[in-house]
């Protein structure tokens, strides 16, 4: 989380600020746009920014900085913590309470015991260790032990949507398998991991909850799709296809405890 960020977007709350006063911001976000095809700030020199779609700006702040952000009520709060629990309750995400990943700790719970908090200091421990199952959300992290059927791996470890630096430089040398939510910012979650090799969790049967609305959730999909890539990997088609074919999406809880 860079702090400078949030305070230069913190600026678009009562005003459309000088180029120079959201410098580093403009230019972070102009790249975002430019590599997504999507447009929600004029920013030019010499001129005032302008936040032209505040869904999307609010959006590129929780890519772009690791903390979930739906308005500057959020940006506020995150900017005025001033202890680590404060930190923990302003920034953690909407699906759970558990804990917000921090740029120092990794979480990583081995089959059987009881999730840990692992800092860079702590790594070595986990150094032999090949194969990870990574999970988007908290809740489905914390009560994996009741899918883990499902799964081949022992270890696994939470991402809190697209993970902080310490995790994603740890899974940089892992085998790893991503159970994230079947919708676009999951495949777009999953699109942004760079492993010594990594796969696409997909149940075998999920076509039936795309089919079936007692299961799917339009409203997310129709929320996320300006989202939504012009190119993906192969193995992430085939929910591409499906979210496409069925204009919805399909949340990664639902697919095990429906069983």
């Amino acid at each position: 989380m860079n702090k400078t960020i949030l305070k230069q977007a913190f600026l678009f709350k009562d005003e459309n600020p000088v180029f120079s006063k959201v410098k580093e911001l403009s230019q972070l976000a102009l790249k975002y746009q430019s590599e997504n095809e999507i447009y929600f700030l004029h920013a030019k020199r010499g001129e005032k920014a302008v936040v032209k779609n505040q869904e999307l700006f609010f959006r590129f702040l929780f890519q772009t900085q690791q903390v979930s952000i739906n308005n500057f009520e959020d940006i506020s709060n995150i900017l005025n913590a001033e202890t680590r629990s404060d930190n923990i309750k302003f920034s953690g995400d909407s699906k759970s309470n558990f804990i917000r990943v921090f740029d120092n700790v990794v979480v990583v719970k081995k089959k059987g015991e009881i999730a840990k908090l692992y800092q860079s200091y702590d790594l070595n421990e986990l150094e032999i260790i090949e194969n990870f199952l990574a999970i988007e959300n908290g809740e489905t992290f914390l009560n994996i032990e009741k899918f883990s059927e499902y799964f081949n791996e022992d270890y696994f470890i939470y991402l809190a949507g697209y993970a902080n630096t310490l995790t994603r430089t740890f899974l940089k040398t892992k085998k790893v398998t991503f159970f994230v939510d079947f919708d676009i910012e999951g495949l777009n979650i999953y699109e942004s991991f760079e492993c010594e090799s990594k796969k696409l969790h997909i149940p075998k049967n999920i076509e039936k909850y795309f089919l079936n609305e007692k299961y799917n959730n339009v409203e997310l999909y129709k929320k996320q799709r300006a989202r939504m890539k012009s190119n993906y990997s192969q193995d992430v088609m085939p929910i591409i296809e499906l979210i496409k074919e069925y204009n919805t999406v399909v949340e990664q809880e639902i697919v095990y405890e429906t069983h």
